[in-house]
C-alpha cells in the first residue's frame, strides 16, 4: 500500500497532545491526511459529512468517552488511546468493537507504534471487506458448495447445497461427505458412476448423489484441494451441480445445433477452470484477482443466461475509443509502449451501452498491452465501414495468433490452457469482450497484420439505425 494516503480522524481535547501528533506525523512525513478534533460532538459532525479510512480517539474527551465514538464510527476502524493504568477500559473498548488500543506513556514513545497499528487497521479492514464479497458469492451461487477437512467431516456448506440436499447447516455439517454418496448400484437408473453425453461431442463422467430424503438425483461434480502455505493439504472443496433436467433432455440436446453445443460445453469447463483456480488463488492469497477472477465470471454467466439488460444510449463511438486509449495510457506507460488511436472524420454515432461497450474496448486494448513486447507501439483505428462501424486495435506482436476468437467460443483446450498459464484474466476478459459484442449485434475476429509483425484484433458495431442482431456464439468466421 505504498504511497497511499489515509484519511486520519483524530479525537483529542488536550492541545499539548493534539500538537505532538502532528509534529509526529510531519517529522516522519506520514502519509495522513488529519483532521483533528476536541469533542463528541466535534467528531459527530466531522463523521457525518466526511468518510475516514481510521479514527484514533483518546479515551476521555471533554463531553463523552471513546465508547461515544465507536457507536458513531459505523464501518471506520476504531484506535482508542488510554492513559497509563488505565488498561482494562482499553480492553473493554476493543472487546466494544475497537480494532486495537494504545496506552500513553510518560516519554510519549506510543506514537512510535502509529504508523503499524494504522497500516495494520487499515489492512485488516480491507481484507474484511474482500472476504465478505467473496463468501457473500460462494453463498449466493447456484451451485451446490460443500467443504470437508482431509478426512472427508463436513466443515462447510452454502445455501444453494441446503436447498438441493435438502438438510440444514446445523444437521449437515459435522457429518462425513459419504453421506451424499449412494453405497451400491441400484438398477440402470441408479448407478453411482455413469457416462452422460457432454455438452460437446465426447462423454463425460456424472455421478448420483443421495438428499436427505434419501431420493437420488444426478450431479457433476468438480473437487479441488486447499493446500496450506507448507503444501500441505487442508481441506477438499465439492462444486456440485445438479444435472437432473439435462439427464431429461439428453436425447433434444443430440439435435441441437453443433455450435449451440459447444458452447454450452466450454461453459461448463470454464466453471470447472474457474472452481479450481480460484481455490489456486484462495490458498496462495491473491485475494484481488480472486475478486477479478469472480466478477468476470459472474458477467459471463449473466450473459449466458441472457440477464444482461443492456442500457442503450445515443453516442459517438470515436469520443469513447479516445477515452478508454487515454485511461489505459498510463498503464502502457508501464512497458514503455505507445498507445494511441485514429479515427475517421466523420461522426460515428451508435445507440449502444456505453459502459458495456467501454468495457469491451478496456479488456481488448489490456490484452494488446499484456501481450505486447516492452517498447513497442499499439494503435486503435476507428474506421467508418458503410452501416457498421470497425475498430482495429493493432499491437506489436503477440502470443495470439491468427483465429483467436474462433478457438476462444469452441476450444477449451485453450481456454484451460491459458489458465494453466495465469493468463485466467485474458481469457475470461476476451470471452466477456466477445459475447457483449455480439449482443450489441456486431462481431469480433483477428486478422494478420499486413507488417508481418503481431496481428489486428477488430470488431464491429452497427451504426444508428442500422442495428442488426447476431445470434449470441455465432460469427462469420465460426459458421460451418
Amino acid at each position: 500500500m505504498e504511497n497511499t494516503r489515509y484519511k486520519v480522524l483524530l479525537i483529542e481535547d488536550n492541545q499539548i497532545e493534539q500538537r505532538m501528533f502532528q509534529r509526529f506525523v510531519e517529522n516522519n512525513a506520514l502519509a495522513y491526511d488529519c483532521l483533528i478534533v476536541g469533542s463528541v460532538s466535534e467528531a459527530r459532525q466531522a463523521l457525518n459529512s466526511e468518510s475516514f479510512d481510521i479514527i484514533i480517539s483518546d479515551h476521555d474527551i471533554g463531553d463523552g468517552t471513546a465508547f461515544d465514538i465507536l457507536g458513531l464510527a459505523k464501518d471506520t476502524p476504531v484506535v482508542v488511546v488510554t492513559g497509563a493504568g488505565d488498561e482494562e477500559t482499553a480492553v473493554k473498548a476493543w472487546k466494544a468493537g475497537a480494532y486495537d488500543y494504545l496506552v500513553k506513556d510518560v516519554n510519549q514513545s506510543y506514537l512510535k507504534a502509529i504508523p503499524k497499528t494504522v497500516e495494520n487497521a487499515i489492512n485488516h479492514k480491507m481484507m474484511e471487506k474482500k472476504l465478505q464479497l467473496l463468501s457473500g458469492a460462494v453463498m449466493s451461487t447456484e451451485d451446490s458448495v460443500y467443504i470437508t477437512d482431509v478426512k472427508g467431516t463436513i466443515i462447510f456448506v452454502n445455501k444453494a447445497f441446503c436447498k438441493t440436499y435438502g438438510y440444514t447447516e446445523e444437521e449437515i455439517v459435522g457429518k462425513n461427505s459419504g453421506i451424499l454418496w449412494i453405497q451400491k448400484n441400484q438398477g440402470e437408473n441408479t448407478r453411482s458412476v455413469f457416462q452422460t453425453r457432454s455438452f460437446g461431442s465426447g462423454w463425460e463422467v456424472g455421478f448420483y448423489h443421495r438428499r436427505k430424503d434419501d431420493s437420488i438425483f444426478p450431479i457433476s461434480l468438480s473437487r479441488s484441494t486447499i493446500k496450506d502455505s507448507n503444501r500441505n493439504d487442508v481441506a477438499i472443496v465439492g462444486v456440485a451441480r445438479d444435472i437432473s433436467e439435462r439427464i431429461l433432455i439428453e436425447d433434444e440436446l443430440r439435435t441441437t445445433s453443433l455450435k449451440f453445443k459447444k458452447r454450452l460445453q466450454l461453459h461448463n469447463d470454464m466453471a470447472f477452470m474457474v472452481a479450481e483456480t480460484l481455490q489456486r488463488l484462495l490458498a496462495d492469497g491473491d485475494i484481488n484477482k480472486a475478486t477479478t477472477v469472480i466478477s468476470d465470471y459472474f458477467d459471463i454467466t449473466r450473459i449466458n443466461a441472457d440477464k444482461i439488460e443492456l442500457q442503450r444510449t445515443h453516442f459517438n463511438f470515436a469520443v469513447l475509443v479516445s477515452q478508454v486509449v487515454e485511461a489505459l495510457s498510463p498503464h502502457a506507460n508501464e512497458k514503455n509502449i505507445e498507445l494511441q488511436s485514429s479515427k475517421s472524420d466523420s461522426e460515428l454515432m451508435v445507440d449502444a451501452d456505453y459502459d458495456r461497450m467501454a468495457q469491451v474496448l478496456s479488456n481488448l486494448i489490456h490484452r494488446a498491452i499484456k501481450c505486447s513486447p516492452a517498447n513497442g507501439n499499439i494503435n486503435v483505428q476507428v474506421k467508418d465501414n458503410g452501416n457498421e462501424i470497425v475498430v482495429e486495435i493493432h499491437d506489436g506482436g503477440s502470443f495470439f495468433g491468427l483465429n483467436e476468437i474462433h478457438r476462444i467460443v469452441n476450444n477449451s483446450t485453450w481456454m484451460k490452457e491459458q489458465f494453466n498459464a495465469g493468463q485466467e484474466d485474458l481469457a475470461l476478459g476476451l470471452r466477456i469482450a466477445k459475447d457483449l459484442v455480439e449482443i450489441h449485434g456486431g462481431r469480433i475476429w483477428t486478422e494478420n497484420a499486413k507488417t508481418g509483425r503481431g496481428n489486428i484484433f477488430c470488431f464491429s458495431i452497427p451504426k444508428s439505425g442500422a442495428r442488426k442482431k447476431t445470434p449470441l456464439g455465432i460469427t462469420s468466421e465460426n459458421v460451418n
